[in-house]
This record gives structure tokens, sequence and C-alpha cells, in this order.
């Protein structure tokens, strides 16, 4: 085997079908597909056993949450190559067969991800510099400018996003990364539950001096929030905690404070 294509679902009935869809017309017998429902109050289980009965169901009896259910998945899969899939994508192509050739023959390349666009074709922004206290300040302010001239904005990035690229992270809802570095890695970090464990999987991709790389040579479509609106949580909670997380595991002391101060003083946290 391959390719072990590993989504993780959580009510996502609705996106889930359209995913498993796309990926049945583009994938071949190198690959293998692995769904882990963490524990859905839908259809979803149903649904995947009913209608695709092709794909490896695991069933959680619990929210595992993003890192510890992918942890669980790679332990039952086969492939050589992993790849991290959101249930709110579409393949367009044959994705996976193209991330995983261009591994092939990068040899000090351990992680790669594809060009990801919004529904209607343009540009979503989906890998950067690793976080700190400026970077996240910068890219606040991208995202911000992204979602008030997106036309505008989005035409800008894709000429910006147009070549191939080294880059700190690679968002984790595209993600392909050797089996066998995700391993020596010890996989995603399940401190993490949801938000930043892609992040921090690729600094330590990068942290093993292997490289992480953005793809534009091939695109999926992600119907953004598609995958995360269903958890009962207040998300922006499970958000700070990672940040927080993310901050006392890889930086400073100084910078961990000054993003505490920060926080309280704006009344996230």
């Amino acid at each position: 085997m391959s390719i072990s294509i590993i989504l993780v679902n959580y009510n996502g009935a609705e996106f889930l079908a359209e995913c498993l869809n796309s990926l049945a017309k583009f994938i071949n017998a190198d690959c293998e597909v692995i769904v882990i429902d963490n524990s859905s109050t839908d259809n979803s289980v149903e649904i995947v056993r009913t209608r695709f009965t092709w794909v490896r169901l695991i069933c959680s009896e619990v929210n595992l949450g993003f890192g510890k259910a992918n942890n669980l998945a790679v332990e039952r899969s086969q492939g050589k190559y992993l790849l991290f899939l959101n249930t709110d994508t579409l393949l367009t192509e044959n994705t996976p067969q193209i991330l995983a050739a261009y591994l092939d023959r990068e040899p000090d390349v351990a992680a790669i991800g594809a060009r990801i666009t919004f529904q209607d074709g343009s540009y979503q922004l989906s890998s950067g510099m690793l976080p700190n206290l400026a970077i996240e300040f910068i890219d606040k302010i991208r995202y911000g400018l992204d979602r008030k001239w997106h036309g505008l904005v989005a035409n800008i990035y894709n000429k910006q996003y147009s070549t191939i690229r080294e880059v700190g992270w690679v968002t984790g809802a595209c993600l392909m990364i050797h089996r066998d570095i995700y391993q020596r890695l010890g996989g995603f970090d399940p401190a993490f539950f949801m938000y930043f464990e892609d992040k921090d999987l690729c600094k330590r991709v990068r942290d093993l001096e292997f490289k992480v790389i953005y793809y534009p040579g091939t695109s999926i479509i992600h119907l953004l929030g598609g995958s995360s609106k269903n958890i009962t949580k207040n998300i922006n909670n499970y958000y700070r905690d990672s940040q927080l997380y993310y901050y006392q595991k890889h930086l400073n002391e100084i910078q961990l404070k000054i993003l505490k101060f920060y926080l309280r003083l704006s009344g996230k946290i």
C-alpha cells in the first residue's frame, strides 16, 4: 500500500459523503481510505457503512480530538505515505498520487501540502511561517484583509503562491507525510485537541532537518469550517488552549507571557 488517506469525522455527514465521492473518482488500488469517527451522533457511521463499503471505518466511543484520532488511524494503516485530509475537502484530480510522486523524487522533503481553494476556485491561505508573536500578528492582518477584500487579496495570493516553496507549515486539511518520519516523531501531539497540531508536527519535522513543502502543482477544494462547525465546546477555547500550549512547548517564556497578557487584556481568556 503506497498511500493511506485518513479522515477524522465528527458529525460531518453532509460533508463526509461528498468528500468520499470525490475520492472514489481519483484514487487507485495503491490507496486505502480510513475514516475514524469521533463518536458522532448524526448518521455519519451509517453513511460510510452502507454507501462506502470500500472505506475502512474506525469508531471511537469518545471524541478523541483531531491529533489523537489520526494517531489511532495510523496505527491501523499500511501506507508508505500518510495523507491527512479534512472531511470538508473535495478532490478534483489525483492529488494523493501527485503529492506522493513529489515525495518520491525529493528525499529531503518529509511533509507536503497541496494548493487549496475555496469552492469558487479562489485561493485559500493554507501554509506559512511557524507561529510566534510577530508572525501571528502579520497573519492576523493577512486573514483580516482576505475576509474583507477576498476577491482582490485572493488574486494577489494566487500569484504569490504559484510556485513550489519551502514553508514552516502546511495545513492539516491536506497534509502528506512519510510514514517513517511520522512514526519517528511519535505522530501528532495528542495534547492539541484541535488547532496548532499541524504546525507543531511541521515544526518537529523541520527540527529533524527535513523540509516542509507547499506544492501548487495540484489543488483541492476546502469548504472552510465544515469539519469543525459541529464542535460543541466554544471553538475559540480550543484555539486559545492550543495556541498557549504551542507557545509553551516551542517558544520562550517571554513570548508566552506577552501572549497571555494580550489575551487577558482583550478578554479572550
